[in-house]
């Protein structure tokens, strides 16, 4: 008894074979071919696996935590693609203190960002007389405070190009100090865990120093 080849079979179970063809193939699994039955039923077997397969999507967030867990050695240019950009909860800016207080401080600014589970402290102080940023930042885990880890990396991007890169230490803390630029954006691979992404303000530390100084 002459077979099918298996191409004839995957193309039988899926249904794409020309009429006369397929009713061929039919007619010989009747006659009770015991290899072509196991060949037939293999591919039946393979077309089902696949379209469960197909519909079939990982989670979001595990998705995030792959990515982040295998970001390359050189991370600046993939972070822009995998981080979740963290939500604004304060701004030091948007309160209202008085005109007395404020000519005396430094010219700085307090953020609070929060990306569930994490929330990040930063501080952003500027020096008009070196035309320099001093960046202060922790990362917290708000569900599991004490947890500490030394695995997370701090990306400063303008665009494509890296301005600064650093570690924090085991308590989340880190500290950039960098040239004053608009389009900032702050990178934190917490590794294994996610990335998370933080648009800094536009900086312009020349109206800061003249408003300083009049």
């Amino acid at each position: 008894m002459d077979h099918f080849p298996p191409s004839d079979w995957v193309d039988f179970v899926r249904g794409v074979l020309p009429p006369s063809q397929s009713a061929l193939m039919n007619t010989h699994l009747a006659q009770g071919c015991r290899e072509c039955l196991k060949t037939s039923a293999t591919w039946n077997l393979v077309l089902d696996l696949s379209a469960r397969e197909a519909s079939r999507q990982p989670p979001a967030d595990a998705v995030h935590i792959a990515k982040a867990a295998y970001v390359p050695a050189q991370p600046e240019r993939w972070l822009p693609t995998v981080a979740e950009f963290a939500r604004l909860i304060f701004d030091s800016s948007r309160q209202t203190s008085a005109a007395m207080v404020r000519s005396h401080l430094p010219s700085s600014r307090l953020f609070l960002h929060e990306a569930e589970p994490f929330t990040i402290d930063l501080r952003l102080d500027s020096d008009p007389l070196r035309q320099r940023i001093s960046l202060m930042g922790q990362v917290l885990n708000s569900k599991e405070p004490e947890e500490h880890t030394n695995r997370i990396d701090v990306v400063l991007l303008s665009g494509e190009r890296t301005v600064k890169k650093t570690s924090a230490n085991s308590a989340g803390e880190f500290d950039l100090e960098f040239t004053p630029e608009n389009n900032l954006q702050l990178f934190i691979n917490i590794r294994g865990q996610r990335a998370i992404g933080i648009v800094l303000p536009d900086m312009n530390i020349a109206a800061d120093a003249a408003e300083a100084g009049s």
